[in-house]
């Protein structure tokens, strides 16, 4: 009987073990379809029915997907399209979760592109009517409308709105007030970004933090001595810059953190980066090149026309 029993066990182990075996080969040998749509995740109101009272648990889980995605995407081609939808859901399950909206929102704005900033946005709204008492869902609004889109008509009313708070902090009021003066949006982006890296704590959420605080620094530099020079001179620097490094105020152009070109936007007498999304750079260098281009066709063309024209050398013979 006892033999009997100890083979019906082995039969049972294995016939529960075979199918796992042969999933496992079919996914080893087979490529793995990547789910990453928006209809793999259940909607917002959906969600907190779902889940049949382990609301909290889900949105933990669902938080630590959200940072698996990030991170990904971060390493291959930085760009985070469920983010928003992904955070939206987390709050629904368990709006406690203050943390995600900073998070999400961030790692959103890292795009730089209009329709990110409006998506992060989107999350600093809801974190607003959750939390209405906090400054930062208000402020980084406005701070996303200046620092990428350059709005000021929709960024000071909600800068000036947050600094009005009682939760918001004196330095940002101070900065806010400054925020005018030549350089001193690179100097809030300095700032903020500085004070939002001492208390990030995900890996990529502070190299993508450190990148930016480099990027401003960088144009606080140059800004400073693009104005230095104008200074000394009563005139502009050149757009590429190259007068500030002739003139030994700059050791030499940092390389531009985000992959743009910098140059010196004489209107405003400040120092600017083709990565914010201004191409208009980038046109007049393409068009000024163009016509080096030209001009160098139509001398090397009139020089063979001139050579052409022009008489033969006689030369002497011996009688």
């Amino acid at each position: 009987m006892k033999k009997i029993s100890t083979l019906a066990a082995v039969i049972l182990i294995l016939a529960t073990l075979l199918p796992f075996y042969f999933v496992r080969k079919h996914l080893i040998e087979n490529e793995k379809p990547k789910v990453e749509t928006i209809a793999a995740y259940p909607k917002p109101e959906v969600a907190k029915i779902m889940f049949l009272g382990l609301n909290a648990f889900a949105a933990d889980l669902l938080f630590a997907r959200s940072q698996y995605y990030y991170g990904s995407h971060y390493v291959t081609d930085r760009t985070y399209s469920l983010l928003e939808h992904m955070i939206r859901v987390i709050m629904a399950l368990n709006p406690s979760l203050d943390y995600a909206i900073p998070f999400g929102e961030a790692a959103i704005s890292s795009m730089r592109t209009e329709d990110a900033i409006e998506s992060a946005n989107s999350l600093l709204r809801l974190g607003h009517e959750l939390f209405p008492d906090d400054y930062f869902y208000v402020f980084n609004q406005g701070y996303n409308y200046y620092i990428y889109l350059h709005d000021m008509a929709r960024a000071y009313p909600l800068m000036y709105e947050a600094v009005s708070m009682k939760s918001a902090p004196p330095k940002v009021i101070w900065l806010v007030n400054h925020v005018a003066t030549m350089g001193g949006g690179y100097r809030l982006g300095y700032e903020y970004t500085k004070a939002r890296l001492e208390t990030a704590k995900d890996k990529y959420m502070r190299e993508q933090f450190e990148k930016e605080l480099q990027h401003f620094s960088n144009l606080l530099a140059l800004s400073e001595a693009a104005e230095e020079y104008y200074k000394r001179y009563g005139k502009s620097p050149d757009k590429e810059l190259q007068e500030l490094v002739r003139t030994k105020l700059v050791s030499e152009i940092p390389k531009e953190v985000f992959g743009g070109e910098y140059y010196y936007d004489e209107d405003e007498r400040i120092v600017k980066t083709t990565s914010d999304g201004d191409r208009k750079y980038l046109v007049w260098k393409k068009k000024r090149e163009e016509a080096q281009k030209k001009k160098e066709a139509e001398e090397q063309t009139k020089k063979g026309s001139e050579n052409k024209e022009a008489p033969k050398e006689e030369t002497k013979t011996d009688k």
